[in-house]
């Protein structure tokens, strides 16, 4: 009994390749042809050529949709360009800072230039910069240098632009704290 239902498992059909059946009773697939190879070859090939021309059909209706898309397009272009702006789009593309935004004369503090620049050469960040900068400097003397100098005179366009950035970050951050400290 147990080798008829392992037999029964592993059975496949000669005939539509499934499992579970033999060919003399497989309901997929009729035992006798319908139709000759060269009636079924002749059949595929009509309903090739038939997809073929849906194919083409709808091609050439898509391109006459893009056509109709692409002049439509030109003509929304050539109507946005000819309207006249309007005002809120003048706005849009001015400068905010007029006469009522502006700081007034007696709101803008005079800070003393070289207490920021003081203060912003005692910056950690424009410290460590201003060192990297100077042994690079060091380094384009000499003569022979090896792979990791090499590498550390290739980082100087680099290092100057850091540099000048966390300057002026420091400039900033030292006019706002001696700002603070004439208010206070």
């Amino acid at each position: 009994m147990s080798s008829v239902s392992m037999s029964c498992a592993s059975v496949v059909c000669t005939r539509c390749r499934r499992a579970g059946h033999l060919a003399k009773n497989c309901q997929s697939l009729p035992f006798l042809l319908l139709q000759s190879v060269a009636e079924e070859r002749v059949q595929r090939q009509a309903q090739r050529a038939e997809n073929e021309k849906r194919f083409e059909a709808r091609q050439t209706e898509n391109e006459k949709k893009c056509a109709e898309f692409e002049c439509r397009r030109a003509a929304w272009e050539a109507r946005q360009a000819a309207r006249p702006r309007k005002e809120t789009d003048k706005w849009e593309s001015d400068s905010a800072r007029t006469e009522s935004t502006a700081p007034s004369a007696g709101f803008v503090d005079a800070v003393d230039a070289a207490e920021v620049e003081r203060r912003a050469s005692m910056d950690r960040d424009v410290r460590k910069l201003a060192k990297v900068l100077r042994e690079i400097c060091k380094l384009e003397e000499c003569e022979h240098l090896e792979t990791l100098q090499a590498a550390k005179v290739a980082r100087k366009p680099e290092v100057k632009s850091e540099l000048e950035s966390a300057l002026g970050l420091a400039r900033a951050r030292a006019r706002h704290e001696l700002r603070r400290e004439r208010t206070v």
